[in-house]
């Protein structure tokens, strides 16, 4: 592989946007109104709806129909909540044509019926649950979502958390329980590989800072508490800061092609099949290197992940 060193520049990239929060913190709502502002006037909005349609409940409400007088796309998504589900429903929003896309709830990925924590559960080696195995799906999702041209908005239910620590009282070891406050349920590090986390209050809705590009912090100070869709123009227009002429970004297109490289042949041959003539002639230069990476992807995906890859 040859490496190409040059001058730092920030690329525009989509963003990924996590929202948790318990049931009533306004996620849902808050989700549309960031997605409207980063569709921008004539972007479509779709949302991937995990709970039984409630998304839907929102169509009518007036403060969306204000932010996005269009409407927005909308499909259901059942049981089983497996990580290729996900990947199968990011891809047909982007054949779709969709700018941005809400999905809600991106916990079920994690906890639901058929998400990790059921994969690891139904296939424990020697009785011990395979969080390897969990894990690797959950890590193949995650590198497509990273490659989506999309917004990506997620939202996440969070419940209050506690850990157990020792502590020695009185000359004798004890075990007491320390509170850590509300977490999203999601992978411990899910929140962390967003461009924007934040945490909803329940009573406010008001949203604290978990993960933020420190140009975008002063958007969440005191003088504008709440989640508008305001918000969600400045977030494309920060995205969007770096566009390059002609809308193609030679090295972004590239990190797109390897995240699909890495997920095998028949990854990458689908993601070449979506590009225009143009994109492709931008990538043509490192088109025979994707297609090396995917062919060792696919050595590598045929033998079952070990203890190792937790």
């Amino acid at each position: 592989m040859t490496i190409k060193i040059e001058q730092a520049s920030r690329k525009s990239v989509p963003t990924l946007i996590s929202l948790a929060g318990v049931s009533g913190s306004g996620k849902t709502y808050s989700a549309l109104l960031l997605a409207a502002g980063l569709a921008g006037e004539d972007g479509k909005v779709g949302f991937l709806d995990t709970e039984n349609r409630r998304g839907s409940m929102y169509a009518d409400s007036p403060g969306i129909k204000a932010a996005l007088p269009n409407g927005y796309q909308i499909a259901d998504m059942k049981e089983p909540f497996t990580p290729a589900r996900y990947i199968e429903a990011v891809e047909a929003f982007e054949r779709h044509g969709c700018k941005v896309l809400v999905i809600d709830s991106m916990t079920h990925e994690w906890e639901g019926y058929g998400g990790c924590s059921d994969i690891a559960e139904n296939n424990k080696r020697g009785g011990t649950p395979n969080w390897a195995k969990a894990k690797m799906e959950h890590k193949r999702m995650m590198n497509r979502m990273l490659a989506s041209p999309m917004h990506l908005v997620f939202c996440l239910r969070a419940r209050e958390k506690v850990k157990f620590v020792k502590v020695i009282k009185d000359g004798r070891e004890k075990e007491e329980v320390v509170p850590m406050g509300l977490q999203a349920i999601q992978e411990k590090n899910f929140v962390f590989e967003m461009t924007l986390s934040l945490l909803l209050d329940e009573k406010t809705h008001e949203p604290e800072v978990v993960k933020c590009p420190e140009p975008l912090l002063t958007l969440f100070q005191s003088k504008q508490p709440l989640i508008t869709k305001q918000m969600g123009v400045k977030l494309r227009e920060w995205a969007e800061a770096a566009m390059p002429v002609g809308g193609i970004d030679p090295a972004q297109l590239f990190d797109q092609a390897m995240a699909y490289a890495e997920e095998g042949t028949a990854s990458y041959q689908g993601f070449w099949r979506t590009l225009t003539s143009a994109q492709q002639k931008a990538l043509l230069p490192q088109h025979e290197e994707c297609k090396q990476a995917a062919a060792e992807a696919d050595l590598r995906l045929t033998v079952e992940p070990t203890a190792d890859d937790l």
